[in-house]
This record gives C-alpha cells, sequence and structure tokens, in this order.
C-alpha cells in the first residue's frame, strides 16, 4: 500500500502503525454556513480512503473535528441576532444531515473546539514555557524560527517564506511577520474565554493541534498521527502551523503520512459567490442522488482538480447507472471474484487510484456479486439504489414499451427519419436498441 505524502513529496510506502489502532485525522467544517460542494469533495475522498483502510483490515479511529469557535462565526451571528453557540450547533446539524444524505461514514471521534478551550490554554503555557511562544498585549504567538522544518509542508524554506512568498498580513506586534496567533484578545466581546492573558479566541491553527493531541493522549497513542487529511488548500499556513506548534511542544512528528485532495472548480472557474457559481451541498443533491456524487468524486483521482458540472454529473449518472444494471440480478453470496478483488486491491493500494478501480468493475466478464460487494467498498449505498432502482422499473419499462412501439409504427409506415431519431436519442441516452426479425425490438443500458 502506497500513498503520496505531501510531507517528503513523494508516493511512499504505508507500512503498519505501531499502535493496534491506525489514527486518522480529517479537518472538518467551520460550522458558520452550510456545508458546499467543496466539503462535499473533500468529505467523499477522506471517507473512501477510511473505507478501504478497514477492508484492508487495519482497525482504524477516525478524528474529525468541528470548528465552532471563530471569528466568521461570530460575525454571522450578530448578523442574524442570534448566538454564536446556536449559530454553530445549528450549522453542526445541517453539515451532519449533508454527510448522512452523502452516505459518509460517522468518524470515531467528532470534537468540538469549545470542549477543548483549557487543553489550548495548557497548549500555549507549556509553549511559552519553552520559549516557543511569547504574548503582547493580551495576544500570544508562536515564533516560527523555533521549528527547524517550519515550511515543509509548503515545500519552502523559511527564509524562502520570509522573501514574501506567503501572504502574511503586517502586524507590528509579533518578532516575526511569519508567526502566528496561537490566542487572540476580544477583551470586549461576549463570545470570549478567559485566560492568563486576559479574555479572547484560541487561534484556528491551536484547535486541531490540541485536539489531535488530547485524543492521542486518552488513547495512549503517543503524539503522532498515522493518517492527517484536508483539502489542499489547507497545506499552507493551516497544516503548516498545526506541525510546527506541536511538534515543537511533543519533540514528536504530529503525522506520518499528509494527504490532501484537490479543489473544486465549477465549470471550470473557482467556486465563489462573486462568480455566482457557488453550490451547496444541498444544491447539488436537489439535482443528483448521492451515488452519482460519489461516483463522479472518485472517477477523478484525490489529488487532482476536479470541475463539476452538469455535463459531468450527467454522465457520471450514466456511468453508475450502467453499473447498476450489471449487478440488479445479484444474489448475495458469500464467495467473490479473488482475480477482481486482487486487481482492485492493486489500483488502490497505488495511491488510491480510484479511476482505475471503478473501470475494473465495468469489464463484462466481471462477476456481478464481486462489483456489488467492491463498491459497498467504496462508499454506494447499493440498497438506496436497489429501492430507487425497484420503484422506478416499472415506469421505465413502460415508457420504453411506449417507444419501441412508436418505432415499430414507423418502420411499419417507412417513417425511418422518425424511426432512426428514437433509436439515435435513446443511444445518447445510454440506452441500446437491437432490432428483431419479427418481434418488438429489445432495448438494454448500453
Amino acid at each position: 500500500m502506497k500513498f503520496f505524502n505531501n510531507l517528503t513529496k513523494k508516493i511512499e510506502e504505508f507500512k503498519a502503525p505501531q499502535h493496534e489502532l491506525l489514527t486518522m485525522y480529517s479537518c472538518g467544517p467551520t460550522v458558520y454556513d452550510v456545508s458546499h460542494v467543496g466539503h462535499a469533495r473533500s468529505c467523499l475522498v477522506w471517507d473512501m480512503l477510511y473505507r478501504y483502510l478497514k477492508f484492508a483490515d487495519y482497525k482504524v479511529f477516525w478524528i474529525r473535528n468541528i470548528t465552532n469557535v471563530d471569528d466568521k462565526i461570530v460575525k454571522r451571528a450578530s448578523e442574524l441576532d442570534i448566538s454564536p453557540d446556536q449559530l454553530s450547533r445549528i450549522y453542526t446539524f445541517e453539515f451532519w444531515h449533508d454527510m448522512q444524505a452523502l452516505n459518509i461514514s460517522w468518524p470515531d471521534a467528532e470534537p468540538r473546539a469549545t470542549d477543548y478551550i483549557a487543553e489550548m490554554i495548557s497548549f500555549i503555557n507549556d509553549l511559552i514555557a519553552k520559549g516557543i511562544a511569547y504574548e503582547v498585549d493580551g495576544d500570544v504567538y508562536f515564533r516560527v524560527h523555533k521549528h527547524s522544518n517550519y515550511g515543509q509542508l509548503k515545500g519552502l524554506s523559511l527564509a524562502e517564506l520570509e522573501k514574501g512568498e506567503a501572504r502574511v498580513e503586517e502586524n507590528t506586534k509579533k518578532e516575526n511577520k511569519l508567526d502566528f496567533a496561537l490566542w487572540k484578545s476580544f477583551a470586549n466581546e461576549d463570545y470570549s474565554y478567559d485566560s492568563p492573558w486576559g479574555k479572547g479566541r484560541p487561534g484556528w491553527h491551536l484547535e486541531c493541534s490540541t485536539m489531535i493531541k488530547s485524543i492521542l493522549n486518552k488513547l495512549q497513542l503517543g503524539d503522532t498521527l498515522d493518517i492527517h487529511s484536508g483539502g489542499d488548500d489547507l497545506i499552507f499556513p493551516h497544516h503548516e502551523n498545526e506541525c510546527a506548534q506541536s511538534e515543537c511542544l511533543s519533540e514528536s512528528q504530529l503525522a506520518r503520512f499528509w494527504m490532501h485532495n484537490g479543489m473544486v472548480m465549477i465549470n471550470g472557474k473557482k467556486m465563489s459567490k462573486s462568480e455566482n457559481n457557488f453550490f451547496t451541498i444541498k444544491d447539488l443533491l436537489a439535482k443528483y442522488k448521492a451515488n452519482t456524487i460519489r461516483y463522479f468524486s472518485l472517477s477523478t483521482h484525490y489529488k487532482k482538480q476536479i470541475n463539476f458540472s452538469d455535463e459531468a454529473l450527467s454522465a457520471a449518472q450514466k456511468g453508475f447507472d450502467k453499473l447498476l444494471a450489471s449487478i440488479k440480478t445479484v444474489q448475495k453470496k458469500s464467495s467473490f471474484d479473488s482475480t477482481l478483488i486482487q486487481a482492485f486491491r492493486e489500483a488502490m493500494d497505488n495511491d488510491l487510484n480510484t479511476p482505475q478501480a471503478l473501470a475494473l468493475l465495468f469489464d463484462k466478464n466481471a462477476d456481478p456479486a464481486t462489483v456489488a460487494y467492491l463498491l459497498e467498498v467504496l462508499g454506494f449505498d447499493l440498497q438506496e439504489s436497489a429501492i430507487n432502482q425497484n420503484n422506478q422499473t416499472d415506469t421505465i419499462d413502460s415508457l420504453m414499451q411506449i417507444l419501441l412501439e412508436l418505432r415499430s409504427t414507423a418502420r411499419t409506415n417507412k417513417d425511418f427519419a422518425t424511426s432512426d431519431m428514437i433509436r439515435d436519442r435513446l443511444n445518447n441516452l445510454g440506452i441500446l436498441i437491437k432490432d428483431q426479425r419479427d418481434a418488438l425490438a429489445q432495448w438494454a443500458f448500453n
């Protein structure tokens, strides 16, 4: 099993963890609004990895956090005239609803930042005691030069970053422009917490490091995750800063493997409200089934950028429908095609090559029961598909019967233009018409 490790910038063998549990952490949402298609892509990718690791017989402990204390949450709550806690609870529920609708596995732990404020303060105190952090007017900053490998995830040295490679706002309180906030002073706001430096709120980077440290220690699994995952927009500064503060405190690696998924484009453009191409998960699910969205997402390698468009999702729907048609007569059985499973594993062990893994399932000689089993390994909900398919089968059969009868009448009347038009339009929809000499034509998904 080999994965691309963003720490080393190369594909490496994923060796078994030192402990019984394989630990995996994914950066979750900041709950100030409904989740969008970018969240969907990231969550589907790491759900796929979680499921595959379990298929590969690892005992996996998956942590996905909820950031429920943040400046954006405070601002949005003020706009809606509700408390920040109310706002975060509303959108946490919305996120859970979206995850369930997409058939995303529930993580083994889902820590909320506000439950770890005391641990965050302790974390900062320990960094100050080691001379790694400093306080100025109620703010506390991390000294980046104290981390010898700062810039390792970004792929730049500290000197290169200091020359302006990173987009960092000037702050006269800082010793170095790259130093980042561990604690931010908000003395006059209700939504703040008492600390040795006055009222304030924790820095975003600190939250993840503290929750990881606390949960790993509770599990007695040391200080190092096996896998840390997230979108590639988080590499710098978020994950870089997580690395720095955690590794300076523990003097251990924060994670053995850093894995990142590519970003989402909408019709070839970066998703943004200003471009009027911002779509939520609910927008997506209103038009497409969860299995279609998962199939579309896994048809592109997780590290690559992915482009959402109606054309691409419609093609994904046809592709998945074709797979469903190939397994519609599957009966449960206890044995599967070991050759197909081995080929599937080889594809997935090669840095989660899901496009290749899915392609294997289209082989006309593939055992349907094995295809169904492997689709479930990838997280497809075949039970729901079966229900939807059964509900639609009678309607589809009736509609096709009408179309084939109309086509037969056209052929009898030598209206070959209409006959060919019906055949060609159905073929464009992925439906193949097979003419019979003395009977009504037959149809099948192409």
